[in-house]
C-alpha cells in the first residue's frame, strides 16, 4: 500500500462508544461546509437507532473490497467497516476529510495518509454510560464491556478533545485543531 500524496488533510475522529463522535461530526460538518465527511460502509443493518452509514452484507463488503473501493478497512465489535476510496479524490483536490475512526485502524490509516490528524474524544465514564443506555443499542452487558474499552490512553500523535459541555464547544476545539494542523502544512 502506497501512501497517499494528497494536499488534503484527513481527520480521524476516534475515541470510545457513546462520547458523541457522530455528533460532532455533523456539528462539525454543519460549521464547515467545506469538508467531506466521509460515510462509513458497515455490515450493520441501517436503523434509525445508528449513524448514518452504508449498510452492507459481508459478502458485498468482501466483493467491495477486492474491487479496491476502499481506502482502508477494519474490524471492531464484530462488525466491518471501511471508508469508500473516493476520499482519495477529495484528498488530492486539498479538501478535509473527516471520518469517524478505529483506534486500532490508526497505524494502518497513518501509513497510507501521512497528513492525518488524529483527534481522540473523551467524556467522563458517567457521562458514557448515559449516553449509550439512552441510544438503546446495546444492553447492560454490552455497555459494561464498552465502558472497560473506554479508559485507553489517547493513540500515538492524538490530541485529545473532552466532550463533556456542549456539542458546540466540542466542534469548536475540533475546528481549532484542523485550522492548526492546516496553517502547519
Amino acid at each position: 500500500m502506497s501512501a497517499h500524496r494528497g494536499k488534503g488533510l484527513l481527520v480521524a475522529i476516534v475515541g470510545p462508544s457513546g462520547v458523541g463522535k457522530d455528533t460532532l461530526i455533523a456539528g462539525l460538518a454543519d460549521a464547515r461546509p467545506d469538508l467531506i465527511v466521509a460515510r462509513r460502509v458497515i455490515t450493520r443493518v441501517a436503523d434509525a437507532g445508528s449513524e448514518a452509514h452504508i449498510a452492507v452484507s459481508e459478502a458485498l463488503f468482501d466483493a467491495q473490497l477486492a474491487m479496491g473501493r476502499y481506502a482502508f478497512h477494519w474490524a471492531a465489535h464484530g462488525l466491518r467497516y471501511a471508508v469508500p476510496a473516493g476520499i482519495d479524490l477529495e484528498l488530492g483536490q486539498g479538501r478535509v476529510v473527516v471520518f469517524n475512526g478505529s483506534r486500532a485502524a490508526l497505524p494502518m490509516i497513518a501509513a497510507k495518509y501521512p497528513r492525518l490528524l488524529i483527534l481522540m474524544i473523551t467524556a467522563p465514564v458517567e457521562t458514557l454510560a448515559t449516553r449509550l443506555r439512552a441510544r438503546g443499542r446495546e444492553n447492560t452487558r454490552a455497555i459494561a464491556a464498552r465502558l472497560k474499552r473506554a479508559d485507553l490512553d489517547p493513540p500515538k500523535g492524538a490530541q485529545v478533545i473532552v466532550n463533556d459541555a456542549t456539542p458546540e464547544r466540542a466542534v469548536a476545539q475540533i475546528d481549532a485543531a484542523i485550522n492548526r494542523a492546516l496553517q502547519s502544512a
